[in-house]
């Protein structure tokens, strides 16, 4: 892979658990970064974002601590383990970026951070997806990676998440690398294309973060097609994006949402999140319960007129409403919805030929458990 990791332990996480993870990329790497739309973002994506322009060498993560709403002593922090990174790294400091994921509110006990920074700088190995996502994760009940391998061409990722997921973006991070060279300039285009199908075409809790980043690397290894790249990237990316709605605090099934035949690609997509996002919908498939209702009603609050008289509802392939309601296919739908895993909302519109995909996760109790209690 040609990507090297260290980790380390702040203490910032409970038990012996590491939470400190340092990436050092073989070479200054053309890349892109998308970060949270938040208005109240964290002091490390404030960092990143200012430092970053185009290239990458190495990148720091801390979790457990958010680094935001500290005020600008995060700015400091930030800054500070960029620095400790490079001296220990031997790299330019306005090529390592950094994030955090974790608790807001809290200072980060930054001695114990530039010492656990230390140590992984000091012990360097080929990045191991699995144990990087370990590093990374929060709240997440299992790691979130993949690779894929198309002849010469790689690509592959780590990501965390569980909670507090919705755009812009989807406390989420994603690192997705390629040896496949990608242009300056395209790379950014490609970056965005994607994003707005993978992790921002995806919800848990309807909750923006103030720390999500998404990395797209381009190692420039070999030279590749930029359509066969850009398959492979949106691939990883969708993989690691339906991990995170797996893996949706509390969730006990995921939501697969596809509006098709839609006269316009934004009215399909704001439809289906929409019905992703309905807390009505949401409970309703957590409790196995095929209510159309809630599925059409949810569609009808965009701004865009839908045809109540033409239109489709579907819950895997059991029709419930085409104009007329068909009160037999219930019995199968709720049956379909007690034994998948995935439920699939299919709405047509029958109106044009765009269409778009949402993920999402059921609604439960434990989601309320877990986040009434989150800091206490």
């Amino acid at each position: 892979m040609d990507v090297l990791m260290g980790v380390g332990r702040a203490g910032l996480k409970s038990g012996e658990k590491p939470d400190i993870l340092v990436i050092l990329l073989p070479q200054s790497c053309k890349a892109s970064f998308l970060f949270t739309k938040n208005h109240f973002k964290s002091a490390s994506v404030l960092y990143s974002q200012k430092v970053f322009k185009g290239t990458v060498r190495a990148m720091v993560i801390n979790s457990g601590n958010a680094n935001c709403g500290v005020g600008r002593e995060g700015l400091l922090h930030a800054e500070l383990m960029a620095k400790k990174v490079a001296e220990g790294l031997d790299v330019e400091e306005e090529e390592v970026l950094v994030f955090s994921t974790g608790i807001i509110g809290k200072p980060l006990p930054i001695d114990k951070v530039l010492t656990a920074i230390d140590r992984a700088c000091d012990i360097l190995e080929p990045l191991d997806l699995k144990r990087a996502s370990e590093v990374m994760s929060t709240t997440d009940s299992f790691p979130k990676y993949d690779f894929v391998k198309r002849d010469k061409l790689e690509v592959f990722g780590f990501a965390k998440g569980a909670g507090m997921i919705h755009p812009n973006m989807g406390t989420m991070l994603a690192f997705v690398f390629t040896n496949g060279d990608i242009k300056e300039g395209v790379i950014e285009k490609l970056h965005k294309d994607i994003n707005e199908r993978t992790f921002n075409s995806i919800s848990v809790d309807g909750c923006m973060s103030t720390n999500d980043s998404f990395g797209l690397i381009s190692l420039g290894l070999i030279k590749e097609d930029l359509q066969k790249i850009s398959d492979a990237v949106e691939e990883v990316s969708l993989s690691l994006a339906r991990k995170i709605i797996q893996d949706g605090e509390g969730a006990t099934r995921t939501i697969k949402v596809v509006v098709k035949n839609a006269s316009i690609q934004l009215k399909a997509r704001l439809i289906a999140q929409a019905i992703a996002v309905s807390n009505l919908v949401k409970t309703a498939v957590f409790g196995r319960d095929p209510n159309w209702g809630r599925i059409v009603a949810a569609a009808g609050s965009t701004p865009f007129p839908i045809d109540q008289f033409k239109l489709k509802v579907y819950i895997g392939n059991h029709l419930l409403y085409d104009g007329k309601v068909h009160p037999k296919a219930l019995e199968n739908a709720k049956k379909y919805m007690e034994e998948s895993q995935e439920i699939e909302i299919n709405l047509d519109l029958m109106e044009g030929r765009e269409s778009w995909i949402y993920y999402s996760s059921d609604l439960t109790y434990d989601y309320i458990k877990i986040n009434a209690e989150y800091t206490t």
